[in-house]
């Protein structure tokens, strides 16, 4: 999951910077975290659906917080 960098010096690529949630802005720097991109691609490999990883693990390791469905 490499981004595409091309537009890295395009201010309007990166306008919605405006008006993003904090949950979202976190999500644009966790995505291209290399070590995330890595490990991503390693669960691709061998098939682990998210649901096999304990949400305290990916809390622990990634700062991912998920919100409880009702």
């Amino acid at each position: 999951m490499k981004p595409d960098s091309s537009e890295w010096r395009s201010s309007q690529a990166y306008d919605f910077i405006s008006n993003v949630t904090p949950d979202a802005l976190a999500w644009e720097f966790l995505r291209r975290n290399p070590a995330y991109q890595r490990e991503f691609a390693d669960m691709q490999q061998i098939n682990l659906t998210p649901d096999a990883i304990s949400p305290t693990e990916l809390r622990s390791q990634w700062g991912l917080r998920f919100s409880s469905k009702s």
